[in-house]
């Protein structure tokens, strides 16, 4: 066998192990993060997530949503007066349920 046939050879079978190779990819991208609950029947549910349910942003008139603006959304901050009466607040609302326990 000359070295060319081998070569001829060894370029087709990495060809078909290419192939191969990415067929296998595209079934563990197909099987995703359900890959455990299927093989070992615990964990998650496919399809299931944990906590409360997100909920799609409200669009603006003109059909975009809030969060692809350019500038990121300033943080919203209480006056120290603001915080004491809301603090002033709770803590009458606790009063009045601890006395309304005894």
């Amino acid at each position: 066998m000359a070295f060319s046939d081998v070569m001829n050879s060894l370029r087709e079978e990495e060809e078909r192990l290419t192939k191969q190779l990415s067929g296998i990819r595209a079934a563990m991208t197909a099987l995703g993060s359900n890959l455990g609950y299927i093989v070992t029947g615990r964990g998650p549910k496919p399809g299931r997530k944990r906590g409360r349910p997100g909920h799609a942003p409200a669009l603006s008139a003109d059909g975009v949503s809030p969060r692809e603006s350019a500038e990121p959304r300033k943080r919203r901050t209480m006056s120290a007066k603001a915080r004491a009466a809301i603090s002033r607040a709770q803590k009458i609302r606790w009063a009045k349920q601890k006395a309304g326990a005894k």
